[in-house]
């Protein structure tokens, strides 16, 4: 069992090694210092996970994938940030169903990744603007629902959409979708920290990970499209 865990590391560079080392230590002192709770810890040392392993281009990231979310709806629910929880629910959880039928379809099994694939400027186009008109649908619905920083609620379901959408597309459009959706996670748990909410630090601390991570990803997929290129799977 050891040695399959071992071995399962063996493409893990020294910087991933550290980074997830390193980060999930962070995220359980920050915790304890805090005063977070397990569910915070939980969903930050998971999203790590899920995170790291989709900027490896693993599928392995769909199966953690879905405890993380569980968990950030949990702690979305306990702030009242409706927005987040339907996300989660209507958006996140079905996306990342289509996604993970797509990833296992498209792997590059000499490497263990998946295949990245090129998408047209029209669907990139389609895909952009469509989330600028459905800004006002999600505004709107979550009004309803008195959600906290509305506009900022907002602004997290567009970019979190597009950003499961072209990872279940597999394009590294995802990751700068995802640097984009970590900027105004950030944002959101930002403001009622500064206004005295000091325990939400804990949760601060995984958006903060998540953001350093991704821009990782951004640079680890344009590496492996290179080299998927050169052997003609892209």
């Amino acid at each position: 069992m050891l040695k399959k865990i071992k071995n399962y590391f063996n493409d893990w560079t020294k910087f991933e090694l550290s980074f997830l080392t390193i980060g999930i230590l962070i995220a359980i002192v920050s915790s304890i210092i805090f005063n977070g709770t397990i569910i915070d810890t939980l969903y930050t040392s998971s999203y790590l996970v899920t995170a790291l392993l989709m900027s490896k281009g693993k599928v392995e990231c769909y199966f953690v994938g879905f405890v993380s979310v569980f968990f950030y709806g949990i702690v979305s629910f306990q702030q009242a940030y409706y927005g987040e929880l339907l996300i989660t629910i209507f958006l996140t959880f079905p996306i990342m169903i289509i996604g993970i039928i797509s990833w296992l379809r498209h792997q590059d099994k000499e490497d263990d990744v998946v295949i990245i694939s090129s998408l047209s400027k029209k669907e990139i186009i389609l895909a952009l603007a469509s989330q600028l008109i459905l800004f006002w649908i999600y505004y709107f619905i979550l009004k309803i629902f008195k959600t906290d920083l509305l506009i900022i609620s907002s602004l997290s379901v567009v970019t979190s959409v597009l950003a499961s959408y072209f990872e279940a597309r597999r394009s590294e459009w995802s990751l700068f979708c995802y640097v984009a959706n970590d900027i105004v996670i950030i944002t959101l748990w930002l403001i009622p920290i500064i206004s005295g909410q000091t325990e939400l630090i804990s949760v601060l601390v995984g958006p903060l990970l998540l953001l350093v991570n991704d821009i990782y990803g951004s640079y680890n997929w344009r590496k492996l499209k290179r080299q998927q290129k050169e052997k003609n799977l892209v």
